[in-house]
Formats: structure tokens, sequence, C-alpha cells
């Protein structure tokens, strides 16, 4: 009697385990691949990890399986976040205010809100509008130095190349030479200095 009832516990065990033994090697494969796919290298902690035109970034795979891509910025970030508008994160958040670019094709996609309006109105210029639109949709959000983005699309290599290329145009536009420090935002007119000089460009 002893013997049939531990017979089946301990198969049921084994076959579980041998799943999730499965399921590890199979991801740490399919994410080597798309490490290979992309040029980038695959951590000893399970991320991808590369650079996109000299910015870097990292790569992991959050809770639902969703794609966070997450790349350095040269200085502190002006707090900002953008989410699809028919997203649940599409609400107000504390501190933070709406803003409309007036762009109305941009604003029925997404649904940006900053601290200091004006410097993220002055960062989501028209180029940069044209780049996210053309995007897999995401949503991004600033913490510090770093821009941080959640999609549900998984760990494509196009899709990834996609989105992380948009993030990069994002940082792009931020006005760096306006920087004292990379602790503090610059003010509004060291931004529009800064601005200026580079719209003959």
């Amino acid at each position: 009697v002893s013997a049939s009832a531990v017979v089946p516990a301990v198969t049921a065990q084994a076959s579980r385990a041998f799943g999730r033994l499965t399921l590890t090697h199979s991801r740490k494969a399919r994410l080597k691949r798309y490490a290979r796919a992309m040029d980038w290298e695959f951590s000893p902690e399970g991320h991808l990890v590369g650079e996109v035109d000299g910015i870097a970034i990292r790569v992991t795979e959050g809770h639902d399986r969703d794609a966070v891509i997450d790349l350095l910025a040269p200085a502190v970030l002006p707090r900002m976040e953008m989410h699809p508008r028919d997203s649940p994160a599409g609400g107000r958040v504390d501190g933070m205010r709406d803003v409309p670019t007036g762009d109305l094709t941009f604003d029925r996609r997404y649904h940006p809100v900053a601290a200091e309006p004006w410097l993220v109105r002055a960062v989501v210029d028209p180029g940069v509008r044209r780049v996210l639109l053309a995007a897999p949709t995401q949503s991004w959000t600033a913490i510090d130095d770093h821009l941080v983005s959640h999609s549900g699309s998984g760990f494509d290599p196009l899709d990834l190349l996609a989105r992380a290329t948009a993030l990069r145009a994002v940082l792009q536009a931020v006005p760096w030479e306006a920087y004292s420090d990379r602790d503090s935002t610059p003010s509004p007119a060291a931004v529009q200095a800064a601005l200026r000089t580079r719209r003959p460009r």
C-alpha cells in the first residue's frame, strides 16, 4: 500500500521539476537567440545587455512575460510618463499633470503626464512624436537617469529594436547641453537657449 501511494507522488513531483527545468533552459536558449540577433549579450542574471547608438540598454522579462526596456540617460530626466490612452495606467499620476501636445493623432494614441509640462513639450517635439507613433505601442516612465518602457508584445527582436529606437529618439531630444550637472533638471531659460541653438541644425 505504501509503495503504491508513494510512487505516483514521486513521479508527479519529478515531472513538475522536469517541466520547470525544461522551461528554464528553453527560456535561456530563447533569450540567447534574441541577444545574438540584436548583437547584444546575455548576462549571467538573464538580461539582454547592449547598446543602441551608444546608449546603454538592458532588457528584462517582466511579470507578465512582457519585455521591459531600460535605457541609461546621461543625466537625471525630467519627471514624465507616457501611456497608451486605452491602458489602465493612463490616468492621472500623483504630482503629475496632463501634457496635451496639440497633435490630435498623437494625443488620441498616447497620454503624456509630467511634473513640468513645458519641458516635456520641448522634448516630445513633432519629430519625436512621429517616431513614437511609427514604433510599436509602449508605456514609458522616466526614473532618475533611466527611461523604462513596458510592452506586452514580448521578446521579438524587431519589436525590441523598434521600441528601443523610439526611446533613443526621446533621449536625443532632451536638451542635455542645458544641464549644469547630472542631478538636476535645467531651468526654462537654459532649455530655451539650447533649443534655439539646435533649431538651425
